[in-house]
C-alpha cells in the first residue's frame, strides 16, 4: 500500500486513465475537474442566456444592479448522468448548492454589495479498476475504488456603482478555495486478505478580480460585458504545498432584447484561456487544458408584464467546450437545452425558480455523457 499513495496523487491531479466501471462526470476527472455554472436557477431555465444580466448569478459583477432591493438566493442542484467510454455504461447522480448570494443595493446611495458563493469546478467522482495480482504465488484478483469528493470554489464580494440612470459599472474581489478528499481502497476477491484503505486531502487557494459593465442603449435594448482575471491556484497535499496551477483570464459579452412588453430575448458568448493552466496540469503528471469557448442563447415569455414573477416561460441553448481532455489530442464539448419557470409570492418578495435542462457531453466517439440537470432556486426580499 506504500505504492498507492503516489499513484493516488497522480491520479488526483490529473493522470487518471477515464477507463473505470464505475464513475461520476468522467468529464470532471482530469487537472481540477469540470468547470461550475456560477449562475442561479433563473439564469439556468434560459441556458444561461441572461445570466450577464442577472443580479441573482455571479458571473458580471455590474448585474446586481438588477437586484430592487435586498435579497437572499440559494440554488440547489440534482445531476442525473449516464456515461459511456470503453470499459461500458454507467448511470450517476448527485446533488449539490452550486451557487448562492446575498446582496442588494443601499438606501440612498447608487451603490449595490454583495456577497456569494458558487462552484469554480467540481471534481466529485469514483472509479473502479479490476486487476490480478500475486500473493504467496497465487494469482488473486482485486478491484482499486479511488473516489474523490469536492473542487474549488469561488467566493466573492462585488460591489456595483451607477453614475447613470442607464449605466452601471461592477467590481468583484474572488477569493479560489476549495478541498479533494480523495481515497483509494482495495478490496480482494479472496476474503482471506483483508480490504486495505488511504487517503489525502489536497487543498487550493487563489484570488482573482472581475470587472463588469451594464448599458441600457435604449428602454428595450442593453448590453453588457465583464472580464476576469484568476491568480494561481496553489496545491497542497496534507498541509504540505506541491505545485501551482495558473487560473484563466475570461472574457465575455452578452447582449438583452426586449421584443415586446410580454417577450424579451438574450445571449452571450465567454472565452477563457484555460491553456495557461497547460504547463501545471502537465508538470503535476496530467494530459494539459485547452482554451475555452461558451455560448447561450434563449427566451422569456412573460403572459402578464405587471406580475412578471408569476409562471414566466423560459426557454435557450448552450454550447461550450470543456478544459481538461480526457485523452490527449482532443477537445470534450457540451450542447444543452434548457427550459424553466418561476413563481413569486408574499408581495414578490419572495420567489421559487425551476429549471431543467438536457445535456450532451462528447470527445469525438471515445467518450459520450447525456446528463439531466434540475435546478431550483429560492429567493427572498426581506
Amino acid at each position: 500500500m506504500r505504492r498507492l499513495l503516489p499513484c493516488l496523487l497522480l491520479c488526483v491531479l490529473g493522470s487518471i486513465p477515464a477507463t473505470g466501471l464505475a464513475q461520476s462526470s468522467q468529464f470532471g476527472v482530469r487537472a481540477l475537474g469540470i468547470p461550475g455554472r456560477e449562475q442561479s436557477a433563473r439564469a439556468m431555465g434560459s441556458g444561461g442566456a441572461f445570466a450577464l444580466f442577472d443580479g441573482e448569478s455571479s458571473l458580471n459583477p455590474a448585474s446586481l444592479a438588477y437586484l430592487p432591493g435586498l435579497t437572499a438566493v440559494f440554488t440547489i442542484m440534482g445531476d442525473y448522468r449516464s456515461s459511456t467510454n470503453a470499459a461500458g455504461v454507467g448511470s450517476v447522480r448527485d446533488t449539490r448548492f452550486p451557487q448562492f448570494l446575498v446582496g442588494g443595493p443601499l438606501p440612498h446611495h447608487p451603490l449595490s454589495l454583495s456577497l456569494s458563493y458558487s462552484n469554480y469546478t467540481v471534481r466529485d467522482f469514483s472509479l473502479a479498476f479490476p486487476g490480478t495480482t500475486v500473493l504467496r504465488g497465487v494469482p488473486v484478483g482485486f478491484v482499486d475504488t479511488l473516489e474523490s469528493r469536492g473542487g474549488l470554489n469561488d467566493l466573492r464580494v462585488g460591489a456595483t456603482y451607477r453614475p447613470a440612470q442607464r449605466l452601471a459599472l461592477g467590481i468583484g474581489l474572488h477569493v479560489i478555495t476549495g478541498t479533494n478528499r480523495v481515497s483509494v481502497k482495495r478490496a480482494f476477491s479472496d476474503t482471506t486478505y483483508q480490504p486495505s484503505l488511504q487517503r489525502a486531502e489536497l487543498s487550493f487557494a487563489g484570488f482573482g478580480l472581475s470587472l463588469g459593465a451594464v448599458g441600457q442603449v435604449t428602454r428595450s435594448f442593453a448590453l453588457s460585458a465583464f472580464v476576469r482575471a484568476d491568480t494561481k491556484a496553489d496545491v497542497n497535499v496534507d498541509s504540505t504545498a506541491v505545485s501551482s496551477v495558473d487560473l484563466p483570464v475570461t472574457v465575455g459579452g452578452g447582449i438583452r432584447w426586449r421584443l415586446t412588453p410580454k417577450l424579451e430575448v438574450a445571449g452571450h458568448t465567454i472565452y477563457r484561456n484555460w491553456s495557461t493552466a497547460n504547463a501545471g496540469v502537465v508538470a503535476l503528471g496530467g494530459i494539459g487544458a485547452v482554451n475555452t469557448f461558451e455560448a447561450a442563447g434563449g427566451l422569456e415569455f412573460t403572459a402578464n408584464p405587471r406580475r412578471a414573477g408569476r409562471l414566466p416561460l423560459r426557454l435557450g441553448f448552450r454550447y461550450a467546450k470543456l478544459p481538461f481532455p480526457v485523452t490527449p489530442g482532443q477537445e470534450p464539448k457540451e450542447y444543452g437545452i434548457a427550459a424553466g419557470s418561476g413563481f413569486t409570492f408574499g408581495g414578490d418578495r419572495a420567489g421559487v425558480s425551476l429549471s431543467l435542462e438536457r445535456v450532451w457531453r462528447s470527445q469525438q466517439t471515445d467518450f459520450s455523457e447525456r446528463a439531466w440537470l434540475v435546478t431550483a432556486g429560492v429567493s427572498v426580499r426581506p
